[in-house]
Order: C-alpha cells, then sequence, then structure tokens
C-alpha cells in the first residue's frame, strides 16, 4: 500500500497496554506545536485517506492516519472492528500523543461515528480540539441491509478500484462486516447532541450515503457545539481520494476552530 511510498512513516504508540499504528506524510518545517490532524478512515482502511493527508501536510498541517482497527497491517489488532472501540483507542492516542497540541480529528465513514465517540471522550480532558465528520454514514432511513444497498452504487458513482488497497481488505476480511453492523446500529444525531467541541459536517456532492439533508440534521442535533459548519464538495462518498485538495481546505477553518476553542 501507501505506506511504502518514500514520504510516509509508520509510527507504533502503545495505547491501553495495546500498539497503534499510525501513517505520517513526513515534511519538513512542521510546527510541533501547531494543530494536529488525526484521520480515522472508514471501515478501517487506511490507504485512500492518504491523498488528503499529503494536502493536508502541504498546507503546513501535520496529520496522522490512524490504522484502526488494524485491517492495514498484519500485526495484532490494538481494538475491535467497532465504531465504538475504534473511538475510545483514538481519543487514547491523542491523550498519548497531542495532549498539549491544538488538534482536528477527521473521521469519514464508519470513521466519521468513531471520530464523534471520541470527541466526546474527550470532552471533560481538554480543549483545543474539533471535530469534522465526512461522509457520515449512516442516516436513519439508511439503517437496514436492503435500502442501504440501494443506495450504494449512487454513493460511489465518482470512484473507482484505485482507491481500494487489496492487502487491507484482506487484513480486514470479516472484520469490515463487524464495522459495518456497528455502525448501522448507531444513532450519531442522538450522541451529537452532547458535543461541545466546534463541529464540521461535509460530503461529497454525489455522495448518496451523505446527502445534505443527512448533514443539516447532524448539525442542526448538535446543540452544544462551539460553533457548526456544513459543506458539499466535489466527488462522491471517497472524495478523500479524488478531491484532497478540496477536504484540506475545509479542514484548515477547523484547524482555526480548534485553536480558537480554550
Amino acid at each position: 500500500m501507501g505506506v511504502g511510498a518514500g514520504d510516509i512513516r509508520e509510527r507504533l504508540t502503545p495505547v491501553g497496554g495495546r500498539v497503534v499504528r499510525s501513517l505520517r506524510v513526513a515534511a519538513s518545517g512542521l510546527d510541533a506545536g501547531g494543530p494536529l490532524v488525526v484521520i480515522l478512515p472508514g471501515l478501517g482502511l487506511p490507504f485512500y485517506t492518504l491523498p488528503t493527508a499529503r494536502s493536508l501536510t502541504a498546507r503546513g498541517l501535520d496529520c496522522e492516519v490512524l490504522d484502526l482497527p488494524g485491517f492495514g497491517s498484519a500485526r495484532p489488532r490494538p481494538t475491535r472492528p467497532n465504531i465504538h472501540a475504534i473511538g475510545l483507542s483514538a481519543a487514547g492516542w491523542v491523550r498519548a500523543r497531542a495532549a498539549e497540541r491544538p488538534v482536528v480529528v477527521l473521521g469519514h465513514s464508519t470513521g466519521s461515528q468513531a471520530a464523534l465517540t471520541a470527541a466526546l471522550a474527550l470532552e471533560g480532558v481538554r480543549h483545543g480540539y474539533s471535530l469534522v465528520m465526512a461522509g457520515p454514514t449512516f442516516a436513519p432511513t439508511r439503517r437496514h441491509v436492503v435500502p442501504l444497498a440501494a443506495v450504494t452504487p449512487f454513493a460511489y458513482r465518482d470512484d473507482g478500484p484505485r482507491e481500494v488497497d487489496p492487502a487491507e481488505i484482506g487484513h480486514g476480511r470479516l472484520g469490515i462486516a463487524q464495522m459495518l453492523h456497528s455502525g448501522m446500529r448507531d444513532a450519531p444525531e442522538r450522541r451529537i447532541a452532547a458535543l461541545r467541541a466546534p463541529l464540521t459536517v461535509t460530503s461529497g456532492v454525489h455522495d448518496a450515503f451523505a446527502p445534505a439533508a443527512w448533514l443539516d440534521t447532524l448539525a442542526t442535533s448538535a446543540v452544544s457545539a462551539a460553533r457548526t459548519r456544513t459543506s458539499l464538495l466535489g466527488g462522491s462518498h471517497n472524495n478523500l481520494f479524488t478531491h484532497p485538495d478540496e477536504l484540506a481546505d475545509l479542514v484548515c477553518l477547523a484547524a482555526s476552530d480548534a485553536l480558537s476553542w480554550t
């Protein structure tokens, strides 16, 4: 996968007695005290998020992609393939690696649900962070197999096979199905009411999993958030791969939110 590229560095961090693997885009001149963007990929598949990680680094933001629950590696998984277990592990990683830094927690697809769990777990522990839910799943009408299957071809209309790393799929196997089931049992529109951190919700304009009405529902449900922002960008569900510059520009705004939320 992309970790073999010369600009990607692997880092291992002990969290809760287990080791979390992350992928970091190497860059010189980064401000070690500046904002850090932590990416939680959808279905635990890190590869397709790397273009956005590179775009963020090019804009001067430090960025790490968390390999949770661990489908990107043959190592033992640091956590179960469950959105809440992933979110709690991510919160532990932030406490271990970025206790003194502003942080943007960027989750995509099922990773956005895990990112919400992480953001809620960090509340009461720290300020100086913001949450970005990109391509959030699943809208209430899509929490059953038949309606979800019906919209899936339209959700990926601008995406292609280059975005998938076969090794990650192989390592994930049945765990990917467990991720889907855990996401479909979640109701983020209820949980998000307790969020106090700044919130950004976004998706690709052709993402049938995350239409504008669902973004608006999440934003209006975040009644305690320091601020909310919604944004439709180019592409469909996996626009972290196809439209990384647009995502990176939006995340830069979320980084400013993290700096101002004290």
